[in-house]
């Protein structure tokens, strides 16, 4: 190939510089180094050869200077190449020259861009610093932290703060041509940092293997986000778009079915649930017959228990205790008469036992008596601990604990199919009650099961068709019942982690039994979008106002909305004071009683926990926001983060988030 190679080259360049002596001898040069000339005589190759370019110069005829012309030939190749290596290295430089000026200028602009990013304090290793439009929103996230991607433009400079005398005046022009933008788009990635440097720390202390968020400001989604992995085994990250179990926020897409019954006189909240269910029995209470409403159910003031039954043994326990404790006055003295009389008896008969036997003591029995009284003495501090061990195991358990001796429940794994809301019914509807309807609050996702039966008898309906048309109603696209056999596109794996610490894949299980309690997938953006169905029904007037107007009314009205969101009495929420819950969602009421102190937001969330899953769903409302005009987009912010790991507390980060993203509105 090389010999080709060559060999055309010369030719070519010989046709056009026949009279070249430069390429002559470079040819010569070129064949001499030809490993292929090598096997040839040089002397023959390069005359045949030189012949060819020309005849002219080539002397064929055998003279006087043959002997030297070998040697005249290799000084002339010799410095004619050195003149062709000099004009190829004089072209090398010049072409060095020109990328080493092209590789300043572009050094050049990328000083002026770190000099604007100075000017206008933009230093952030964010790589989405925009709000997410339709076509990428589907990209973010799908790094393992969401955090790692950067932009050339947001990027600290290398040089630091340094200022260049020839760039100054470019860069305050760039710096002041957007400076107010800037500004805007800076606090906006300010906040997505923190919010993701939250939700980090979030994944670091719970082991999560993913967890997806998406925050809507005044009815606009402007951040979605996927952290860590939907799939480990097959290695697929979340995104924005991964489906996973939403657990309990199911209670709040029920409650809006029931509420619309409620608007359409269809469904009487005060009524007794046999009403619409007939085949649930009468409960009693301490003998008493009690009457349970749906109002009861959706504010788990029912006493219908939940995943654990009520111990009935501690009932009769503490009766017999009771029954101990009534003994009548005179049987008491008659009975302290007959005691004392007994050891005065034997105080006596101790005393004269001990006066006869007193003499005939001897030193091996005082050290007899001396070993006893030590075996009390060491006795008695063993009792003391015993009774401050006991004060000490009566320790209050942490939420977290609570939620695992909960998981414990054999019900939270049960596997088989139901296919009714009647078979669900089953269950527990003949188990005892806690306490009376009304006096007392229990979260119960079993009373969300008695719910979906009034459903099923105020809309004489299948359960199952309400809410999926419920589905379709509000534009939740990929909302979905949790059922195994449907193929759901981005369907994510759930986890858990056994007693020491490891990770392991979920059990199987069905949850047909609790499908108004616990029992959708969603995505974040169909929460979120729920959130703003919510926020934005809250907001409007009532449908008469918008009469003979354009104005599209809230899925529901304000004044349900109102009701939904407003804590009942005696239902206070462990995890913050002065929260409680509202008629399927937990709630928040305004408050700021004192200058300088706690300032109560008003907000609305619901959390979920289910095998395998996490999630929660806040919607905060903007302060002293009153809609003036109907129609006006929802005015606030709503939260949704969902995560494939049981037992993740996520309140306190999405409330968190939330103030984040009120601050840029």
């Amino acid at each position: 190939m090389f010999h080709t190679i060559c060999k055309s080259n010369i030719v070519q360049y010989g046709r056009h510089y026949q009279q070249a002596k430069v390429l002559r001898t470079a040819g010569s040069h070129i064949l001499g180094s030809c490993h292929i000339h090598q096997e040839y005589s040089f002397k023959t190759s390069t005359e045949n050869f030189i012949h060819k370019l020309d005849n002219a110069h080539i002397n064929n005829s055998e003279s006087k200077y043959e002997r030297g012309k070998y040697h005249r030939h290799r000084v002339n190749y010799r410095n004619q190449l050195g003149i062709l290596a000099g004009i190829m290295g004089t072209a090398a430089i010049l072409g060095i020259d020109s990328a080493l000026c092209e590789n300043q200028e572009e050094n050049a602009h990328d000083e002026i861009i770190s000099l604007k990013s100075t000017v206008t304090s933009t230093i952030s290793n964010i790589s989405s610093g925009e709000s997410l439009t339709n076509q990428d929103a589907d990209q973010k996230g799908q790094d393992v932290v969401g955090t790692e991607k950067h932009s050339a433009e947001t990027q600290a400079s290398p040089h630091g703060n340094i200022t260049y005398a020839r760039n100054t005046e470019t860069a305050s022009t760039l710096a002041t041509h957007d400076i107010s933008q800037k500004e805007n788009l800076t606090d906006f990635q300010e906040t997505v940092k923190k919010s993701r440097q939250l939700l980090k720390r979030c994944m670091e202390e719970a082991g999560t293997p993913g967890i997806v968020v998406a925050v809507s400001v005044n009815g606009k989604t402007v951040w979605a986000d996927g952290f860590g992995f939907a799939d480990l085994e097959n290695n697929v990250r979340c995104t924005p778009n991964t489906v996973m179990r939403i657990a309990s926020i199911s209670k709040a897409l029920t409650m809006t079915a029931v509420a619309r019954l409620w608007e359409e006189g269809k469904l009487d909240l005060d009524a007794p649930i046999q009403k619409y269910i007939p085949s649930f029995p009468v409960k009693t209470y301490h003998g008493e017959e009690v009457t349970i409403t749906t109002r009861h159910l959706i504010s788990h003031k029912s006493g219908i228990r939940n995943y654990k039954r009520k111990d009935a043994n501690k009932k009769e326990r503490g009766e017999v205790k009771e029954e101990m404790t009534t003994v009548s006055k005179e049987e008491s003295k008659k009975h302290k008469e007959k005691q004392s009389n007994k050891a005065n008896e034997k105080n006596e008969k101790s005393i004269n036992s001990e006066k006869e036997s007193s003499e005939k003591k001897s030193i091996n029995d005082k050290q007899n008596e001396n070993e006893e009284s030590g075996i009390i003495a060491e006795e008695k501090p063993k009792g003391r601990n015993k009774k401050f061990k006991g004060k000490c195991g009566k320790t209050k358990k942490s939420k977290k604990q609570e939620e695992e001796d909960e998981f414990a429940m054999q019900e939270y794994y049960i596997k088989e199919e139901f296919n009714t809301v009647q078979e669900s019914l089953e269950l527990f509807q003949n188990d005892e009650l806690y306490f009376k309807p009304g006096t007392d609050y229990l979260y119960t996702t079993h009373g969300w099961t008695v719910v979906s039966a009034v459903v099923e008898g105020a809309s004489g309906k299948p359960f199952t068709e309400v809410i999926t048309r419920l589905f379709y109603d509000l534009g939740l696209e990929n909302t979905y019942l949790d059922k195994n056999a449907p193929i759901i596109y981005n369907r994510a794996r759930y986890y858990i982690r056994d007693k020491d610490g490891k990770l392991k894949n979920a059990p199987y299980i069905d949850n047909s039994y609790k499908w108004a309690g616990g029992g959708f997938l969603s995505t974040v953006h169909d929460l979120c979008k729920f959130g703003n169905v919510m926020l934005y029904s809250s907001q409007q007037e009532s449908e008469n106002d918008n009469e003979g107007t354009h104005v599209l009314p809230g899925f529901l009205k304000a004044s349900t909305m109102q009701a939904l969101w407003t804590p009942v009495d005696g239902t206070n929420v462990k995890w913050v004071h002065d929260q409680g819950y509202g008629m399927g969602w937990e709630a928040m009421k305004e408050n700021h009683s004192y200058g300088f102190c706690r300032n109560s937001r008003h907000f609305a969330l619901h959390s979920g926990a289910a095998v395998g899953a996490s999630s929660v769903l806040l919607v905060l409302p903007k302060q002293g926001y009153c809609c003036k005009e109907n129609g006006a987009p929802p005015k606030g912010v709503v939260v949704s983060i969902i995560t494939n790991m049981q037992s993740v507390n996520l309140k306190k980060v999405a409330l968190q988030i939330a103030h984040y993203f009120e601050n840029l509105q």
